[in-house]
Protein backbone atom coordinates (compact mmCIF):
# COMPACT_ATOMS: atom_id res chain seq x y z
CA UNK A 1 0.00 0.00 0.00
CA UNK A 2 2.38 2.36 0.92
CA UNK A 3 4.40 1.33 -2.43
CA UNK A 4 1.53 2.65 -4.11
CA UNK A 5 0.62 5.53 -2.41
CA UNK A 6 4.42 6.86 -3.56
CA UNK A 7 4.13 5.84 -7.05
CA UNK A 8 0.82 8.16 -6.73
CA UNK A 9 2.62 10.73 -4.95
CA UNK A 10 5.58 10.87 -7.51
CA UNK A 11 3.22 11.02 -10.34
CA UNK A 12 1.50 13.80 -9.42
CA UNK A 13 5.20 15.57 -8.93
CA UNK A 14 6.29 14.50 -12.19
CA UNK A 15 3.34 16.17 -13.53
CA UNK A 16 3.42 19.17 -11.67
CA UNK A 17 7.04 19.60 -12.70
CA UNK A 18 6.18 19.02 -16.41
CA UNK A 19 3.80 22.27 -15.95
CA UNK A 20 5.99 24.66 -14.53
CA UNK A 21 8.78 23.11 -17.03
CA UNK A 22 6.51 24.32 -19.97
CA UNK A 23 5.12 27.20 -18.50
CA UNK A 24 1.87 26.54 -17.23
CA UNK A 25 -0.53 27.14 -14.81
CA UNK A 26 -2.71 25.40 -12.96
CA UNK A 27 -5.24 27.27 -11.52
CA UNK A 28 -6.76 26.66 -8.13
CA UNK A 29 -10.49 26.04 -8.54
CA UNK A 30 -12.57 29.11 -8.44
CA UNK A 31 -14.25 29.77 -4.83
CA UNK A 32 -18.15 30.16 -5.90
CA UNK A 33 -19.11 31.62 -2.34
CA UNK A 34 -19.62 35.45 -1.60
CA UNK A 35 -21.43 38.13 -0.20
CA UNK A 36 -21.16 40.54 -2.61
CA UNK A 37 -24.67 41.28 -3.59
CA UNK A 38 -25.85 41.68 -7.01
CA UNK A 39 -27.24 45.16 -6.54
CA UNK A 40 -24.06 46.47 -4.70
CA UNK A 41 -22.30 45.32 -7.88
CA UNK A 42 -24.29 47.20 -9.57
CA UNK A 43 -23.90 50.35 -7.99
CA UNK A 44 -19.97 50.21 -7.66
CA UNK A 45 -20.35 49.42 -11.59
CA UNK A 46 -17.43 51.87 -12.91
CA UNK A 47 -14.22 51.78 -15.73
CA UNK A 48 -10.98 52.71 -14.00
CA UNK A 49 -8.26 53.92 -16.00
CA UNK A 50 -5.45 53.84 -13.63
CA UNK A 51 -4.21 50.69 -11.38
CA UNK A 52 -1.25 49.81 -8.75
CA UNK A 53 0.98 47.53 -9.84
CA UNK A 54 -0.07 44.79 -6.90
CA UNK A 55 -0.18 41.07 -8.54
CA UNK A 56 -3.77 39.19 -8.64
CA UNK A 57 -3.42 36.16 -7.00
CA UNK A 58 -3.91 32.53 -8.81
CA UNK A 59 -7.12 32.84 -6.97
CA UNK A 60 -8.20 35.88 -7.58
CA UNK A 61 -7.45 34.95 -11.84
CA UNK A 62 -9.34 32.09 -11.32
CA UNK A 63 -12.09 33.96 -10.20
CA UNK A 64 -12.32 36.25 -12.62
CA UNK A 65 -12.04 33.43 -15.25
CA UNK A 66 -14.62 31.92 -14.00
CA UNK A 67 -17.19 35.43 -13.66
CA UNK A 68 -16.11 35.73 -17.40
CA UNK A 69 -17.45 32.95 -18.97
CA UNK A 70 -17.06 29.90 -17.06
CA UNK A 71 -19.18 26.63 -16.39
CA UNK A 72 -22.29 27.20 -13.90
CA UNK A 73 -24.18 24.08 -14.81
CA UNK A 74 -23.89 20.64 -14.86
CA UNK A 75 -24.65 20.31 -18.59
CA UNK A 76 -22.04 22.60 -19.66
CA UNK A 77 -23.84 26.23 -19.79
CA UNK A 78 -21.88 28.77 -18.90
CA UNK A 79 -22.20 31.84 -17.34
CA UNK A 80 -23.14 34.58 -20.41
CA UNK A 81 -25.79 33.33 -23.01
CA UNK A 82 -24.86 32.24 -26.36
CA UNK A 83 -26.49 32.27 -29.78
CA UNK A 84 -27.71 28.51 -30.57
CA UNK A 85 -25.44 27.48 -27.70
CA UNK A 86 -22.40 27.78 -29.57
CA UNK A 87 -19.82 29.83 -27.59
CA UNK A 88 -17.14 31.79 -29.76
CA UNK A 89 -14.98 33.24 -27.69
CA UNK A 90 -11.80 31.86 -25.95
CA UNK A 91 -9.99 33.80 -23.59
CA UNK A 92 -6.31 34.49 -23.09
CA UNK A 93 -4.23 36.11 -20.02
CA UNK A 94 -1.78 38.55 -20.43
CA UNK A 95 0.72 38.65 -17.41
CA UNK A 96 4.04 40.29 -17.09
CA UNK A 97 5.94 37.13 -18.07
CA UNK A 98 3.89 36.56 -20.99
CA UNK A 99 0.33 35.32 -22.69
CA UNK A 100 -1.48 32.04 -21.87
CA UNK A 101 -4.46 30.58 -23.29
CA UNK A 102 -7.26 29.45 -20.57
CA UNK A 103 -8.21 25.94 -20.87
CA UNK A 104 -11.59 26.20 -19.40
CA UNK A 105 -12.49 22.38 -18.84
CA UNK A 106 -8.79 21.93 -17.03
CA UNK A 107 -8.61 25.38 -15.35
CA UNK A 108 -5.27 25.54 -16.77
CA UNK A 109 -3.62 28.73 -18.07
CA UNK A 110 -1.36 27.18 -21.48
CA UNK A 111 1.48 29.50 -22.60
CA UNK A 112 1.68 30.86 -25.78
CA UNK A 113 4.04 33.41 -25.60
CA UNK A 114 7.07 34.37 -23.42
CA UNK A 115 6.58 38.11 -24.09
CA UNK A 116 5.15 40.74 -21.90
CA UNK A 117 2.52 42.40 -24.30
CA UNK A 118 0.22 44.30 -21.53
CA UNK A 119 0.95 47.18 -23.21
CA UNK A 120 -0.92 46.09 -26.41
CA UNK A 121 -4.04 46.24 -24.23
CA UNK A 122 -5.12 49.31 -26.21
CA UNK A 123 -3.81 52.76 -27.90
CA UNK A 124 -2.75 54.30 -24.14
CA UNK A 125 -1.18 51.45 -23.52
CA UNK A 126 -3.40 51.35 -19.97
CA UNK A 127 -2.46 47.51 -19.50
CA UNK A 128 0.83 48.56 -18.91
CA UNK A 129 -0.01 50.03 -15.39
CA UNK A 130 -2.17 46.29 -14.26
CA UNK A 131 -1.07 42.84 -13.52
CA UNK A 132 -3.77 41.54 -16.16
CA UNK A 133 -5.45 41.96 -19.46
CA UNK A 134 -7.90 39.61 -20.69
CA UNK A 135 -7.72 39.14 -23.89
CA UNK A 136 -11.25 38.04 -25.95
CA UNK A 137 -10.27 35.90 -28.85
CA UNK A 138 -13.40 35.46 -31.25
CA UNK A 139 -13.82 32.19 -33.97
CA UNK A 140 -15.41 33.55 -37.11
CA UNK A 141 -16.25 30.00 -38.30
CA UNK A 142 -18.75 29.34 -35.70
CA UNK A 143 -21.29 31.44 -37.44
CA UNK A 144 -19.21 33.15 -40.72
CA UNK A 145 -19.26 37.16 -41.23
CA UNK A 146 -23.09 37.23 -41.42
CA UNK A 147 -22.63 36.01 -37.38
CA UNK A 148 -20.51 38.92 -36.15
CA UNK A 149 -23.77 39.94 -34.16
CA UNK A 150 -23.83 37.01 -32.11
CA UNK A 151 -20.31 36.88 -31.69
CA UNK A 152 -20.81 40.73 -30.48
CA UNK A 153 -23.45 39.40 -27.89
CA UNK A 154 -21.06 37.24 -26.32
CA UNK A 155 -18.05 39.60 -25.97
CA UNK A 156 -20.35 41.98 -24.65
CA UNK A 157 -21.74 39.35 -22.02
CA UNK A 158 -18.39 38.46 -21.06
CA UNK A 159 -16.96 42.46 -20.28
CA UNK A 160 -20.27 43.00 -18.24
CA UNK A 161 -19.29 39.72 -16.00
CA UNK A 162 -15.85 41.16 -15.95
CA UNK A 163 -17.44 44.64 -14.88
CA UNK A 164 -19.55 43.13 -11.76
CA UNK A 165 -16.87 40.67 -10.80
CA UNK A 166 -14.38 43.49 -10.32
CA UNK A 167 -17.32 45.85 -8.82
CA UNK A 168 -18.01 43.16 -6.45
CA UNK A 169 -14.27 42.66 -5.30
CA UNK A 170 -13.22 45.79 -4.82
CA UNK A 171 -10.79 45.79 -8.42
CA UNK A 172 -10.58 47.87 -11.41
CA UNK A 173 -11.41 47.49 -15.04
CA UNK A 174 -11.36 49.21 -18.46
CA UNK A 175 -12.45 46.94 -21.38
CA UNK A 176 -10.43 48.38 -24.60
CA UNK A 177 -11.57 48.72 -28.35
CA UNK A 178 -8.82 50.28 -29.58
CA UNK A 179 -6.23 47.92 -30.38
CA UNK A 180 -3.88 47.03 -33.23
CA UNK A 181 -5.73 43.47 -34.36
CA UNK A 182 -2.75 42.81 -36.55
CA UNK A 183 0.27 42.95 -33.11
CA UNK A 184 -2.39 40.55 -31.37
CA UNK A 185 -3.02 38.25 -34.60
CA UNK A 186 0.87 38.03 -34.90
CA UNK A 187 1.85 37.71 -31.62
CA UNK A 188 -0.83 34.88 -30.77
CA UNK A 189 -0.24 33.37 -34.09
CA UNK A 190 -4.20 33.17 -34.78
CA UNK A 191 -5.48 31.37 -37.85
CA UNK A 192 -7.16 33.58 -40.59
CA UNK A 193 -10.64 32.81 -38.82
CA UNK A 194 -9.55 34.24 -35.39
CA UNK A 195 -9.11 37.50 -34.16
CA UNK A 196 -9.39 39.50 -31.53
CA UNK A 197 -12.65 41.58 -30.56
CA UNK A 198 -11.82 42.88 -27.03
CA UNK A 199 -9.43 43.50 -24.38
CA UNK A 200 -10.18 44.20 -20.81
CA UNK A 201 -7.38 45.58 -18.32
CA UNK A 202 -8.04 44.24 -14.13
CA UNK A 203 -6.09 45.43 -11.28
CA UNK A 204 -6.46 46.80 -7.88
CA UNK A 205 -7.22 50.74 -8.20
CA UNK A 206 -5.05 52.95 -6.96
Amino acid sequence: MKKFVCAIVSLLCIAAWANEENGDIQLPQPNLKGNVSLKSAFKERRTSRTFSRKDLSALDISNLLWAANGVNRDNGKLTIPAARGIYTIELYVALSDGVYKHNRETNVLQKVVSKDLRSASDSRKMGAQAPVVVVMVADQSKFGEKGAHYVAMEAGAIMQNLYLYCAGYKLGTVVCGSFDKNVWAKELKLPADKYVILTQVVGCMR
